[in-house]
């Protein structure tokens, strides 16, 4: 990729174009963890670093996705050092395989609002109150007198189930 100003341009449309895919992915490689938003920051500094590696016409998502996975799994490898708890490395494996197929937001998140409304009451108000309403798990706990890890392994289960729901409806195509 030329450093000319218009390459340049399209290249931080696309990486400004994905935050929110680059966002999602790392918060499902590090569920609850405070550190995504500096995995993201680092994810966007090598992309950056690397401007002049990425072919024009490529998947820039699934390159990003790339990149973005070795960042979490530096930032894991930190956290072992530090002797936090982390993911073992098959599970962590499992879930950083990027959706490699084109689907259109639209059609995600019409499948997205399909699955959710197909969980349960108490699912779906879990899932609202921490990614809409922005609370921690430890005040939504609190509030429900749970406990925090209670809820840690809820929400681990409910998204699990919500990511195996979409991938089965954008493969069988638009919910009825």
């Amino acid at each position: 990729m030329s450093e000319n100003s218009e390459s340049l341009q399209q290249y931080v449309q696309l990486m400004t174009q994905h935050q929110g895919a680059l966002r999602a992915f790392i918060v499902s490689l590090m569920p609850g963890n405070p550190d995504v938003g500096d995995v993201l920051q680092e994810t966007n500094l090598v992309l950056w670093q690397k401007r002049e590696q990425f072919e024009k016409g490529s998947k820039f998502l699934a390159w990003a996705f790339t990149i973005a996975r070795y960042q979490v799994m530096q930032q894991r490898d930190k956290a072992k050092r530090d002797g936090r708890l982390v993911f073992c490395d098959e599970l962590m494996h499992s879930l950083s395989e990027p959706d490699t197929e084109d689907h259109d937001d639209e059609q995600q998140l019409r499948a997205l609002e399909h699955c959710m409304n197909r969980l349960r009451a108490a699912e779906r108000e879990l899932i609202r109150h921490r990614y809409t309403k922005g609370c921690s798990l430890e005040d939504l706990a609190q509030h429900q007198s749970k406990s925090a890890g209670a809820l840690r392994a809820s929400l681990f289960r409910v998204r699990a189930a919500l990511k195996k729901c979409v991938d089965r409806q954008l493969v069988e195509g638009d919910p009825a």
